[in-house]
């Protein structure tokens, strides 16, 4: 007779620790039950990863399951569960052949939930509904964490395997929750005949650690006494514990207290033996199945040792009780020796959880690729530049180690700041994370308000916002427009009136709809303007409050305003977004309904990435969380200048990306430095400062772009790709960026979620508001230079340079890895504008540093932070001059011309006291002329 077959005559029921898909589709599985008397089966992550990671059989279903949008960890139980229901159907003639004492298939909760009990009844119950089969036996580790859940999934009357077990003291906790389960179903009437459970004993890691820690003990012993003593012991902890924890069984079984639950039908929490191969090739490879047999238990074996035991392994009835005394007294020498048996099973039971996170987080990782191959086309792609460098690859793993992915998805404000009430706040500062989601079931809602303004016959669509109410509107209508029939939507964000005279002249008014967008409600300048336009209306429409649409959070002063004017509507923003980190909110959505764009479509594609960046996923292959580490590192080598290279299609992505990045790192004088619009150049003129990000779109004309930006990755230089085969792949940008930016955050120990020093400029400018009111003017101080051109504030006095010399000394002070930071406050042109990017490429050129160009006041919602919260590495030209218009700002004492003013000088000043090098050239002719010869 088959010796795997004895073990059943003697009370053991031989298990199979290995399961497959093509174990049970060709009939392998079947022909071990007849054959072999294989009675059931079990299986873990680790066994999972290498069967649906190694071969095709799966790919079908995760085709299939990727197209359906399932996210990762249900595209996994999706597959696991197909197996387990397929392989408990093999096993149920065993199950009901032994009356539901055998023919068990083993399918385990996530690895993830080992310490966390809530978590793990919960899946245990979703697990057992999902394969729907009466001889599933659902895996839990017998953390202190998984004791309640247990005691509770065995109340509820699910058959449990206790996995990870090492110490008999544990053992006797995993008892005592099956002994105090069954008596709570007896109290209440219940049934505990079909109530199964196995305790699951490691055995051969425990020789494996043990042996290595008498090794070390053998080095330090003294004589051949001495060290013979110590090699006595080599492989002997194993199974001497298993001898014990067989004692303790018999003695429960034996007990009064276990007799009562046996006359109500209770059937007896077996020894199930489990990690029974042999890690030691100088051990005889079936040492721990021979040396292990004892009535009502189990082994469950790989393959190879099952198959090594039927060829020439022997049956010892009752090996486990042979020498209990003898076991004993092992446990006495080794203590003896030094030898922690306690500290041995902690840190054997905890390794265990990380051996089997590392397959789960392995197989996230292979069905993401897998998704990503299947969805092809339909997803952007990213390739990540000196990944495989070390300090990358070590950021990656420690975030695991952290489980960051899970705790970011779990809202939890200590991965950026360890200080209670500052992780508080955070805390909420995260619904962003849950926009795709959320705001699918809000498209109706917006829909329907963008439909009846498109009936309505509305021409334009008029954004009145700064920073992140702006910002993706702005991208959205570049690289979209308006759809056929849809109102053309512009974005207001410069207070320079001239700016303001001009989009007026632009539009009809009674036919454009002004959304004013707010997260406080009360930005200066989206009020200003406001009260500007609703000013012009009042006059022109009888009910001036149906040209007017709000966007802000409850309880502001704006949503107030919106239902006394009897806007058209006011969208309430979830508080939990935060400014910048908006897009896929009504902040972008609303907007975006309003040109036509389909935002169900739109939100769907963010889900895609969502599906590649989940909690299920690991920071290893996790594209966002890893984009976010390289940048950190990257930074933190001093490539902190992230110069993005983005298709003329989507070019407006710069602006965004460029206010997430500065107002989500740029503080405690750290920060990542975004370079957005700077032409390229010869590698040649770049610095060891630089890390680029090439962000392509597959329609545009990306020749001149592909070649300039393979010449710099054969100079050296690291380069991010991304590419997008659509627009609507901006979706997945939005929140590619958002998560990436977060996760750098964290890497470099700041809150992204707050602005400390955006406040100091808001403070100077009024206080300034209030001096002009005052005195009708402001107090700007001497010039410390001038010219026929203009008049120079900074670092000199008096009035004694020349506006040559102090311009001078104001470049020279720039040094290798510093940036230069042009910062015009007037209306933004063409001809300017060329002019300002000539003199910016060639400063740049010369001095081989990074540069910027921004208009304010708008720059002060995006790059306004990092300027004075970074890394002092910042070099500041502000421009100013004379204003060429001037409008009035209704309900106000000042104007748009001295709103600008002041908060130019108001910058200035914040500029100034956080010690920056600042320097502000205010034009006295005509603006042109004046810039061509600052250019010279």
């Amino acid at each position: 007779m088959n010796t795997l077959r004895q073990l059943l005559e003697h009370g053991q029921s031989y298990w199979l620790d290995n399961l497959t898909r093509s174990m049970i589709r060709t009939g392998e599985l079947k022909r071990r039950v007849a054959n072999d008397g294989l009675r059931g089966v079990t299986s873990n992550p680790a066994i999972f990863q290498k069967a649906i990671s190694s071969g095709r059989e799966y790919d079908s279903q995760i085709r299939k399951l990727s197209t359906e949008e399932f996210t990762l960890p249900r595209i996994y139980e999706n597959l696991v569960v197909t197996d387990t229901r397929a392989a408990c159907d093999v096993l149920r003639p065993v199950f009901d052949a032994s009356d539901g004492v055998d023919g068990f298939v083993s399918l385990e909760v996530s690895p993830h939930l080992a310490y966390s009990t809530e978590q793990t009844i919960a899946e245990t119950r979703r697990l057992w509904n999902a394969v729907d089969r009466p001889n599933l036996m659902v895996k839990i580790p017998g953390t202190r964490e998984g004791l309640p859940a247990i005691h509770q999934a065995l109340y509820e009357g699910f058959n449990i395997n206790i996995t990870l077990l090492f110490s008999i003291e544990n053992y006797q906790e995993v008892a005592e929750a099956f002994l105090t389960a069954l008596e709570r179903r007896v109290s209440e009437g219940r049934s505990v005949r079909s109530v199964a459970s196995v305790a699951s004993f490691f055995v051969s890691r425990i020789d494996s650690l043990v042996d290595q820690l008498l090794g070390e003990r053998w080095s330090r012993a003294r004589g051949v006494e001495e060290r013979a003593q110590v090699a006595e012991l080599f492989g002997k902890a194993a199974i001497a514990n298993a001898r014990l924890a067989y004692h303790a069984f018999r003695e429960i079984t034996a007990s009064d207290r276990w007799q009562r639950l046996h006359d109500k039908g209770a059937r007896p929490q077996r020894l199930l033996w489990a990690s029974t191969s042999t890690k030691d090739p100088l051990y005889y490879d079936v040492r721990y199945v021979e040396s292990l047999i004892g009535r009502d238990t189990v082994n469950t074996m790989p393959e190879q040792t099952a198959e090594a035991f039927a060829r020439h392994g022997n049956v010892y009835p009752e090996s486990l009780a042979a020498d209990f005394e003898g076991a004993r007294e092992c446990f006495s020498r080794l203590a003896a020796l030094g030898v922690d048996f306690d500290r041995v099973t902690a840190e054997l039971q905890e390794g265990g959880v990380r051996k089997f996170i590392e397959p789960f987080d392995a197989l996230m990782v292979s069905l993401a690729d897998k998704r990503r191959h299947f969805l092809g086309k339909k997803l952007n792609r990213q390739h990540l530049a000196d990944l495989s460098q070390a300090n990358i690859k070590t950021a990656v793993k420690a975030l695991d180690v952290r489980r960051f992915v899970a705790r970011l998805y779990a809202k939890d404000g200590t991965l950026w700041s360890m200080e209670a009430s500052a992780a508080n706040q955070i805390q909420k500062r995260l619904g962003w994370l849950d926009s795709p989601q959320e705001f699918l079931e809000r498209v109706e809602e917006i829909q329907a308000v963008a439909d009846l303004v498109r009936k309505e016959g509305f021409k334009h669509t008029v954004i009145l916002g700064m920073g992140g109410s702006s910002l993706c509107p702005e991208v959205c209508a570049h690289a979209f427009g308006a759809a056929r029939g849809w109102p053309e939507l512009v974005v207001l964000d410069s207070t320079d009136p001239y700016a303001i005279a001009h989009l007026l002249s632009q539009i009809e008014p009674t036919r454009s709809l002004f959304v004013i967008s707010s997260k406080s409600g009360n930005t200066i300048e989206t009020i200003s303007f406001y009260r500007y336009f609703y000013d012009t209306l009042a006059g022109r429409s009888g009910i001036p409050g149906k040209s007017f649409l709000a966007i802000t959070d409850p309880g502001t002063w704006l949503a107030k305003e919106a239902e006394a004017k009897r806007f058209r509507h006011c969208f309430l923003n979830p508080p939990d977004i935060p400014g910048r980190y908006s897009a896929l909110s009504y902040f972008g959505l609303v907007p975006m309904a309003l040109m036509g764009i389909n935002i169900r479509t739109f939100l769907e594609r963010a889900t895609k990435l969502q599906i590649s960046s989940g909690p299920g996923l690991p920071a290893v292959g996790n594209p966002p969380v890893e984009l976010g580490a390289l940048a950190a590192m990257e930074a933190k080598k001093g490539r902190d200048k992230v110069t993005f290279v983005i298709s003329d299609t989507i070019g407006a992505l710069g602006g965004w990306l460029e206010q997430l990045l500065a107002e989500s790192t740029g503080k405690q004088g750290r920060g990542l430095i975004p370079v957005v619009g700077e032409p390229l150049g010869n590698p040649r003129v770049y610095g060891k400062d630089r890390l680029f990000v090439y962000i392509s779109h597959a329609a545009a004309d990306n020749k001149n772009y592909d070649k300039r930006v393979a010449a710099l990755e054969k100079a050296g230089h690291p380069v991010i790709r991304v590419s997008l085969p659509d627009r609507m792949g901006l979706a997945e940008e939005f929140l590619r960026w958002e998560i990436a930016a977060a996760t750098a955050a964290s890497i470099l120990r700041v809150n992204p979620f707050d602005e400390p020093n955006v406040g100091e400029t808001t403070r100077n400018t009024t206080n300034l508001l209030g001096q002009w009111q005052q005195k009708g003017t402001f107090d700007i101080g001497r010039p410390g230079a001038r010219n026929h051109d203009f008049l120079l504030y900074g670092p000199a006095s008096g009035g004694r340079n020349s506006a040559e010399k102090l311009i001078k000394t104001f470049l020279d002070s720039i040094r290798p890895g510093d940036y230069f930071a042009l910062l015009p406050y007037f209306r933004k042109t063409p001809a300017r504008d060329h002019i300002l990017e000539q003199m910016r490429v060639g400063l740049r050129d010369r001095a081989k540093i990074a540069t910027t160009l921004a208009y304010g006041p708008r720059y002060l919602h995006s790059t306004g932070q990092l300027h004075k919260g970074g890394p002092n590495t910042g070099v500041f030209l502000l421009l100013t001059s004379d204003a060429e218009e001037n409008l009035r700002i209704p309900g106000q004492e000042y104007d748009f011309a001295t709103l600008q003013q002041a908060q130019a000088l108001a910058d200035f000043a914040a500029l100034e006291e956080k010690g920056r090098r600042v320097l502000r050239i205010h034009f006295r002719s005509e603006l042109k002329p004046g810039l061509k010869r600052l250019a010279e």
